[in-house]
């Protein structure tokens, strides 16, 4: 009786050791940035596909060709790896969310974040079956885009809950400034998207100049020249932004707020002129790529400036309760 009890006791203590080593090893901090930096290299692949003009190599969806293992070509292998890093990125975040649920239900941020990224990305997927059976008409392509970044977005914010752990309480965040940043993220956001739809309507060498427009500073008219037009425009409006959002927060935000804010604006203004380079080196692939993969890192530092500065906030009023 005595050596079959301890024998239990042995199974338990040992399976309790294997549950710790396991839950050290899936590390929901490097799980969810996991999250993040894969998403990222999916938008970027994604991208890719538009610049090569393979979105329509693989005619059907899911398979391709009706090929589980399609034909090697470039352009099909480009639209393919597509499809295989989206499935890959699908089990991730699966896998994020399950721990989640398994170790961190206390942390609310991380769980629902996790578990809002497994609806979003399933949603995408979706989406982006449509995209390919419609023939990537210009709203469904740019929806796509916009489901991505929202998805980017919730994989930050879950990201920083996972990571943050009380702040240095070496500033007081300041709830203007946010709203302000909010601001600027959601001008990004539609600068983003405007863009998309400026490459997907072909409006992106309506003007050959830069920057101005023909030789003037207005548009010409008609609408692919109007199109061209507003994203530049929306172009200003961001850096306007971005250095308004930088000027009030460096003094009042925490440091990482303020490292996230001044990466953002070294990231613009490498973006100006890549996107002068599309138009200077007539819409190359890599240009094209480097451009949204610019973009999206914009997105992803304003993000994180944004849920950094909320869980401050949020650590602050909850150590004055």
């Amino acid at each position: 009786m005595v050596k079959a009890i301890a024998s239990a006791g042995s199974r338990e203590g040992a399976g309790a050791l294997w549950s710790a080593r396991l839950r050290g090893l899936l590390d929901i901090r490097y799980l969810t940035l996991l999250s993040v930096v894969a998403t990222y290299a999916l938008i970027v692949l994604g991208g890719t596909v538009r610049a090569t003009d393979s979105g329509l190599a693989c005619p059907d969806w899911p398979r391709c060709h009706g090929q589980i293992i399609p034909p090697l070509e470039t352009s099909i292998l480009i639209e393919y790896s597509h499809r295989l890093a989206a499935a890959t990125v699908g089990l991730i975040l699966a896998g994020t969310a399950a721990v989640a649920w398994l170790w961190h239900r206390e942390n609310r941020l991380v769980v629902t974040g996790a578990s809002v990224a497994v609806a979003v990305v399933f949603v995408q997927a979706l989406v982006g079956g449509v995209t390919v059976n419609m023939e990537l008409p210009d709203t469904i392509v740019a929806l796509h885009l916009a489901i991505a970044l929202v998805l980017l977005a919730v994989l930050v914010t879950t990201a920083v809950g996972a990571f943050w752990r009380g702040g240095s309480r070496a500033s007081t965040p300041d709830g203007d400034v946010s709203k302000l940043l909010a601001a600027t993220a959601l001008a990004t956001l539609a600068l983003i998207l405007i863009g998309s739809y400026v490459a997907n309507a072909e409006a992106a060498l309506v003007y050959p100049d830069w920057p101005l427009f023909d030789g003037k500073l207005v548009s010409a008219g008609g609408r692919l020249a109007d199109l061209h037009y507003a994203h530049r425009l929306m172009a200003a409006l961001v850096g306007l932004l971005l250095v308004a959002v930088i000027v009030r927060a460096r003094r009042r935000e925490p440091p990482a707020v303020v490292a996230a804010l001044a990466l953002a604006l070294i990231l613009y203004l490498a973006e100006v002129f890549v996107g002068a380079g599309n138009i200077w080196f007539e819409l190359a692939s890599e240009v094209r790529v480097a451009h949204l993969a610019i973009a999206s890192a914009i997105w992803v530092a304003l993000v994180f400036a944004l849920a950094w500065g909320w869980a401050e906030r949020r650590g602050l009023s909850e150590g004055s309760e």
